[in-house]
């Protein structure tokens, strides 16, 4: 075996001799050596201290009074509401009737229930921007006289928008007032249907998980080195007794490592809701109550009729049985 120097000629070595052949493994130790790259951790040796941070950063004690601090505030704030709400009724309905209509019904809304209730005599224009700022009853033709007029106090008069604007809507204003008093009056006498819970649970958990693989895949091949017969003339010099070969060798290795850490909240609540219904009487002074019944037509004790006594029915003799003949 001959190798060629930098002019071309072969050199050949002596006989029992080999060429030095350079230390690859050696250079490549002393070049990562020289990068000074730290070999990369295992997954399985890593996976405990990622699962452990994670367990730190999740405050699942903090979740868990979160989920019964917010289900506790719920059912709380929905009982004050219902007493706000049925408070707030009750004090609408025992006004007077002027307060109530004052606070309760527009002019607006009283036009157009005049408007709705007589539309064979009565029109509501809408404002047009000029003159009229604001809407109007009109009668449909002049010289109407309606009958209805009788429940106003106006009858036998001709139906003008004066009189409706003036004299009619303010007692339709009143009328529509009393109508809805009553009605929530009624609604009030009957009581407070109010929601409770009975009974609950909350249920509250965190679930980790984690996983590791590491996996390294090594290639490991042996052979001669095709370069060392260039041509015909070096092949015979093979057959020298003691000529050395080079053997080339090749390592190929295929490391890799997976790790997966997760982590579940669940949080669940489960409410049993019951209605009962509390009275009028256990939750204001009887003087306001019975301010509030006085004002609901239907709740309003009514006198009990005067029974007229039962005719009395004459008492008839006993009709003896018919004797059959013999």
């Amino acid at each position: 075996m001959s190798e060629r120097n930098g002019t071309g000629s072969r050199i050949f070595p002596p006989r029992g001799g080999s060429l030095p052949v350079r230390a690859l493994a050696g250079e490549g130790e002393n070049t990562q050596a020289g990068a000074g790259s730290a070999p990369k951790p295992q997954a399985t040796e890593t996976i405990a201290r990622r699962a452990g941070a994670m367990v730190n950063e999740i405050d699942f004690p903090g979740f868990v009074a979160q989920l019964v601090h917010g289900t506790f505030d719920a059912i709380v704030d929905a009982s004050i509401r219902q007493m706000e709400s049925y408070s707030s009724l009750v004090t609408a309905v025992a006004k007077t009737l002027e307060q109530f209509t004052e606070e309760n019904v527009t002019p607006n809304q009283a036009r157009d229930w005049l408007a709705s209730r007589y539309p064979g005599d009565v029109q509501l224009l809408l404002p047009d921007g000029g003159e009229r700022v604001e809407p109007q009853l009109v009668p449909r033709s002049d010289g109407l006289e309606p009958a209805w007029l009788a429940e106003y106090g106006v009858e036998n008069e001709s139906l003008t928008t004066e009189l409706l604007e003036q004299r009619i809507l303010p007692q339709v204003r009143l009328k529509v007032g009393g109508e809805r008093q009553q009605l929530l009056a009624t609604m009030v006498m009957l009581g407070m249907n109010r929601v409770v819970v009975r009974d609950g649970s909350i249920t509250s958990k965190v679930m980790f998980r984690a996983a590791a693989q590491d996996a390294a895949k090594v290639g490991y091949a042996a052979g001669t080195d095709p370069k060392a017969v260039a041509n015909w003339g070096e092949r015979g010099s093979l057959s020298y007794e003691g000529q050395s070969s080079t053997m080339v060798s090749t390592v190929a290795v295929n490391a890799q490592n997976e790790s997966n850490v997760r982590a579940d909240l669940f949080g669940e609540v489960k409410l049993n809701f019951v209605s009962e219904t509390l009275p009028l009487e256990r939750m204001v002074e009887p003087a306001k109550a019975a301010l509030i019944q006085r004002h609901s037509p239907a709740m309003r004790p009514q006198p009990a009729a005067a029974q007229a006594p039962a005719p009395a029915v004459p008492a008839t003799a006993p009709v003896p049985p018919a004797e059959g003949g013999g």
